[in-house]
């Protein structure tokens, strides 16, 4: 990576990874149908493919709304969130344990309304 300069910096939670990697796969099959991912890019849509909790075309609505909901949200706890998708106050403490804020028990059931509305079935 010498040489190379940070141009922008955006957060991708799994299920928007594995739109980027079904649509690589996609593009890979057109040029090289018996190996269209490479190793890595294979793992990685597998592990999308196993590990994601909401469907791709929710997630910037969620992270939205969770976002204008409480203020000290930002777009990488959104994605965080979005990504775990926490089921209780507990799992919520335990993600928020490094952060500067720490929800309440009120905000916590707040997040946890919110995400559960959007739970992949």
């Amino acid at each position: 990576m010498i040489g190379r300069k940070k141009i922008d910096e955006k957060y991708v939670s799994i299920a928007e990874a594995q739109v980027i990697l079904k649509k690589e796969l996609e593009e890979g099959l057109k040029v090289n149908p018996e190996e269209p991912l490479h190793y890595e890019a294979r793992l990685s849509l597998e592990h999308t493919e196993r590990f994601s909790k909401i469907n791709p075309e929710k997630v910037q609505e969620v992270k939205q709304k969770l976002m204008e909901a409480f203020e000290w949200i930002d777009d990488r706890m959104a994605t965080k969130l979005v990504d775990i998708m926490p089921e209780d106050y507990f799992d919520i403490r335990i993600i928020f344990a490094k952060e500067e804020h720490m929800p309440t028990k009120e905000e916590a059931e707040k997040i946890v309304e919110i995400l559960d509305g959007y739970r992949k079935e």
